[in-house]
C-alpha cells in the first residue's frame, strides 16, 4: 500500500517513526523551495534571520533582487488566517516565480505542523537547508526578538555572523547551557547582548581552552558577568554603568595575565570617578602614547568629539610578559557620566594609532 494512500494518523506515525523528515530532507523550506530554485546552487550575497516570538523572518539577498519568507512556530499561525508568504524582489534578472512580487501560502503537511512548535527546530532546519544550495558571499546576520530554549545551540557553528543582538527592552532571559554556547562556539564579528540567566548568582566561566571567536562584544546587562575573567572577545563594550570595584577587578586580572583576549575595553564609570579604588593595587605609568596616537585611538573607538574631553591616560603593564595598555578616562562636557577605554598595545592597536609595527 502506497504511503499518501494511508490514513493521515498513520502517515504521521511512520514518518515519526522512521525519522524520515530528517533522513530525506523532507522539511518544509526544502521540498518546496527547491521545487521552487530547481535545486540550482544560488549565488547570494546574505542571509538577515530574525527570531519573533511566533515566526521566523527570512530574507535573503542578491545583487538584483531580495528575497523573503517567514515561518511560523504553530499550527494556530495558518489557521488563524496569518499565512506564510514568500515573496520575490521586483527585477527582470532575478526571478523564482513568472511574475515579480509573486506569492504563494506554504503547504505545511499535517505532520511538520505538528512536528514545527519552537523556534529550535525550525531554525535549525533552515540554516541545515540553506547550506545545501546556497552560496552565500557575506557573513550571516542574525536578529532576535525571543530567545526560545534550544535555539542557540542550532546556529551553525561553521558560519562567520556579521552581526548576532539579542537585545530587548528588558532584559532576555537565556539559559546558562545556551550562554555558553554563545560565547564560546560561534564566530561572530558583533555580539549584541541584552541578557539575564535566570538562576541565582550564576556567573559565566568561559572555557580557557576555547580559542576567542568574537571580534565585538557589547553587554547591556551584565549582572551575569565575572569581572576576574571575561567573555572572550577582543573588544568589549559594557553599556550599563559598572562600580569602581568592578573595574579594579577588570584591571587588576589584566595586570595579574586574565582577560588575556581583550584588545580594546569601553566601560561606563557614572557620575563620579574614584581613581584610588580603581588603581588600587595597580602599578601606573605616564603613558608612552603621544597625544596623536591617544586623539587616534579615541576617535576609533568614540567617534563623538563631545565624550572625549578632559581625558586622562596611564599606562599599567602585565606582569608575565610585560605587554603595556593605556587606560583613558574621559567624561561629556554636557553630561557628567565618565566612561573609561582601556587599549593594550597588541600589533593591531599600534597600526591602528599609526605606530610602526616591526
Amino acid at each position: 500500500m502506497k504511503l499518501h494512500r494511508m490514513p493521515f494518523l498513520v502517515q504521521k506515525m511512520i514518518i515519526a517513526e522512521m525519522n524520515f523528515d530528517d533522513r530525506l530532507y523532507l522539511s518544509v523550506t526544502s521540498k518546496r523551495t527547491c521545487r521552487l530554485l530547481e535545486m540550482s546552487k544560488l549565488d547570494l550575497v546574505s542571509i538577515s534571520i530574525t527570531v519573533y516570538l511566533s515566526y521566523v523572518l527570512v530574507r535573503v539577498g542578491h545583487p538584483y533582487a531580495h528575497l523573503y519568507f517567514n515561518i511560523p512556530f504553530k499550527q494556530s499561525e495558518t489557521d488563524n488566517g496569518h499565512h506564510n508568504h514568500l515573496k520575490i524582489g521586483n527585477c527582470s534578472n532575478f526571478q523564482f516565480l513568472r511574475t515579480n512580487w509573486d506569492s504563494f501560502t506554504w503547504n505545511y503537511e499535517g505532520v511538520e505542523l505538528e512536528r514545527i512548535k519552537n523556534a529550535g527546530i525550525v531554525f535549525g532546519k533552515l540554516l541545515r537547508h540553506l547550506k545545501t544550495f546556497l552560496n552565500i558571499r557575506k557573513p550571516v546576520q542574525c536578529s532576535f526578538r525571543t530567545v526560545p530554549v534550544g535555539l542557540i545551540p542550532q546556529l551553525d557553528c561553521n558560519y562567520v555572523y556579521d552581526r548576532i543582538e539579542i537585545r530587548h527592552r528588558g532584559a532576555e532571559n537565556m539559559t546558562p547551557e545556551d550562554l555558553t554556547f554563545l560565547l564560546g562556539q560561534l564566530k561572530i564579528k558583533q555580539l549584541d547582548l541584552n541578557v539575564k540567566v535566570p538562576v541565582g548568582g550564576y556567573k559565566y566561566q568561559r572555557n580557557p581552552e576555547n580559542k576567542c571567536l568574537i571580534q565585538k562584544l557589547i553587554i547591556r546587562n551584565h549582572i551575569w558577568v565575572d569581572f576576574s575573567e571575561l567573555p572572550a572577545a577582543k573588544l568589549i563594550a559594557i553599556k550599563k554603568r559598572i562600580s569602581f570595584h568592578q573595574m579594579n577587578t577588570i584591571l587588576k586580572s589584566w595586570v595579574a595575565g586574565s582577560n588575556r583576549d581583550m584588545e580594546i575595553g569601553d566601560f561606563e564609570l557614572g557620575k563620579k570617578t574614584d581613581r584610588k579604588i580603581i588603581f588600587s593595587g595597580i602599578g601606573t605609568h605616564a603613558t608612552q602614547l603621544t597625544e596623536s596616537e591617544r586623539e587616534t585611538f579615541l576617535e576609533f573607538v568614540c567617534p563623538y568629539p563631545h565624550l572625549r574631553r578632559g581625558v586622562v591616560a596611564v599606562d599599567i603593564i602585565r606582569e608575565n610578559d610585560g605587554t603595556r595598555a593605556t587606560v583613558f578616562e574621559a567624561k561629556d562636557v554636557d553630561d557628567p557620566h565618565r566612561k573609561m577605554f582601556v587599549m593594550v598595545w597588541s600589533e593591531e592597536n599600534l597600526r591602528r594609532v599609526g605606530r610602526d609595527v616591526d
